[in-house]
């Protein structure tokens, strides 16, 4: 699974979206071939470190290693064969792929030896098993991005296997820096594998990852995740012990299975990681919190060891950000209000709103506001000024306003806009300026329109620019959970990292505060610099290491963040400067499910 941020004039921060990786490279034909006892060096394009034929470099190519002095090999360039043999007299290799593929295709990994091969990506490179190659018994490891290269990947596609395989993946550093990924999403059912181990990614795709085939103990501390429709599972077997290291492991769209005599070991404190579904020897769990024999759960199992608990939930569309809305002091050029926001596509209706904000006390609204819509490559897409009358133009091909009233979120006041839109997945972006240059409090607003028709959450995230200033004139950020469980968000107050390149912006705000409140107006969290955690209200631990982990940690110490655990209803979100400080800050609502 491969993560890429994409960053536009508009669009302030993307959320990091997953890709399936499709085979690219340009492929030139050589032939099977054996590595040297004595090569010339490590690399595999070399044909001095080949037997005539080499390097291999095709579909039916066989690349056979043995006894040599250079026992690294290092793939540059994208490449593909049909398997690998090792033979019973081979020595451990180890096999680097940076910012290249390898692509096994045919047989796969063919040990004849009791040595260990070992395969590294890193820097955008790939292993990839498709067809029905298998892993065998080899070690798979995956590092993750590190001060601007890009993270490794591997892949299971088709009908491929993982035999014993021991894969690693590892997170990237910095926090923000993208992760080692093991991708099984372009596979046909699902893939068994020897373990799981490490800090970053694995992305299922509604497969079912099995896990447990080598019998030996791993730790895993990064996050399993559903990166495509249909529920994907994670099944652990054999007698090793998977030992999860945190509360976010597996998320709330992946079911677990577990079957008599194999052990998870739940070793983290603090709040249960909730998951979609509990299978225990075939028979499907209900709804509820179960742990160890020793967990203090409600629900005890002794295939769970360690002091943690899972939350199963059985919720088939799940619960979502359903509409999200901000409410700033718009003014003008750089200080206008942008809302950003990401879709999986569908119908939406997007607002701005200012005349109607008199009516609850707001003493400066903006009287006629416009508005823009902008996709993730900056360009504008549509745009109003007066809803009850339709610009036609990008994606507005016809009258809009018997739309807007039928959709029932028509603006009460003819002079503020209002766009319905079909958009396809991916990020947006809405601009909300003052006409002929106006300013005051304005409310830029999404609503989700697809009601249940839509199988998955329309809207995911949603982060806001505009100027902070004091009382009435903060920024405030409204959302909905809609849905029958809870939901995990992760909310952040951003303010001098819009200073910095790549977005420059002047009068950032220098000190963020953040609080988050519930419907009826009580305070429930509340933070100032992410690194120090306030306790009280729904925060009861420290939340530090989960920020770090959460691929969102704010890049400065003096940015607010908060990760809450929110039942359905409606939140607010406000920023705030230090002693009434002002300036140019960021709100955002991460879907941390």
């Amino acid at each position: 699974m491969k993560t890429t941020n994409k960053r536009t004039p508009y669009v302030i921060r993307s959320i990091a979206a997953v890709v399936v990786v499709v085979l690219s490279a340009q492929i030139s034909l050589a032939g099977s071939a054996t590595w040297l006892s004595s090569p010339q060096d490590s690399a595999w394009e070399n044909p001095n470190n080949w037997t005539a034929g080499g390097p291999p470099n095709g579909p039916s190519d066989i690349a056979t290693f043995a006894q040599s002095s250079q026992r690294h090999v290092d793939i540059s360039t994208s490449k593909e064969v049909n398997g690998f043999v090792f033979t019973s007299n081979s020595n451990s290799f180890g096999f680097s792929i940076l910012g290249s593929q390898l692509i096994i295709s045919g047989t796969g990994m063919t040990n004849n030896s009791s040595a260990l091969q070992t395969f590294v990506a890193g820097d955008a490179g790939q292993i990839i098993f498709n067809n029905t190659a298998t892993a065998e018994a080899a070690t798979l490891v995956a590092y993750g991005g590190d001060y601007g290269f890009t993270s490794g990947g591997i892949l299971f596609n088709g009908t491929s296997t993982g035999g014993t395989a021991r894969v690693k993946v590892f997170r990237g550093y910095p926090s923000n820096a993208p992760n080692g990924y093991l991708d099984i999403s372009g596979h046909q059912s699902g893939v068994t594998i020897g373990s799981i181990e490490g800090d970053g990614i694995v992305g299922l795709g509604g497969n079912t990852l099995t896990v447990g085939t080598n019998n030996i103990n791993t730790a895993f501390s990064g996050a399993i995740l559903n990166n495509g429709p249909g529920g994907g599972s994670v099944a652990k077997i054999g007698s090793g012990i998977l030992t999860l290291q945190n509360n976010y492991c597996i998320a709330d769209t992946v079911g677990l299975i577990l079957v008599n005599g194999s052990i998870i070991n739940l070793n983290f404190a603090g709040s249960p990681d909730t998951i979609a579904s509990l299978v225990v020897n075939s028979v499907r769990q209900p709804p509820g919190v179960y742990g160890s024999m020793t967990s203090g759960a409600p629900y005890p199992l002794p295939e769970f060891a360690g002091p943690g608990t899972v939350h199963v939930l059985a919720h088939p569309r799940g619960t979502q950000l359903d509409n999200i809305s901000t409410r700033a002091f718009v003014q003008t050029g750089d200080n206008v209000m942008i809302g950003g926001f990401i879709t999986q596509g569908g119908p939406v209706i997007i607002r701005a709103i200012g005349p109607e904000l008199a009516q609850y006390g707001i003493p400066t609204p903006l009287y006629n506001p416009t508005l823009e819509l902008h996709d993730g490559t900056g360009a504008l897409i549509a745009s109003n000024d007066n809803w009850q009358r339709t610009i036609i133009g990008g994606i507005i091909t016809r009258n809009q306003e018997q739309d807007i009233i039928d959709s029932g979120h028509a603006p009460t006041d003819g002079r503020e806009s209002a766009i319905v839109a079909y958009l396809s997945p991916g990020n947006y972006t809405a601009i909300v300026r003052g006409v002929d240059n106006m300013t005051g409090v304005g409310l830029v607003e999404v609503y989700d329109l697809s009601g249940n028709t839509n199988p998955y959450p329309n809207l995911g995230n949603i982060s806001t620019r505009s100027f902070v200033q004091t009382g009435d004139n903060v920024m405030i950020g409204g959302f909905i959970v809609q849905g029958p469980y809870p939901k995990r968000v992760l909310l952040r107050a951003i303010g001098p990292e819009l200073s910095a390149p790549p977005y420059d912006v002047p009068n950032a705000l220098a000190d963020p505060t953040l609080e988050l409140r519930d419907h009826t107006g009580a305070l429930i969290a509340s933070n100032d610099n992410w690194q120090h955690t306030i306790i009280g209200g729904i925060i009861t631990s420290d939340q530090v290491s989960d920020i770090m982990h959460s691929q969102h940690a704010p890049t400065e110490p003096s940015e607010s963040a908060i990760i809450a655990d929110l039942p359905p209803g409606n939140y607010t979100a406000i920023v705030r400067g230090v002693n009434d400080t002002t300036g140019v800050a960021l709100v955002e609502v991460y879907d941390f499910d």
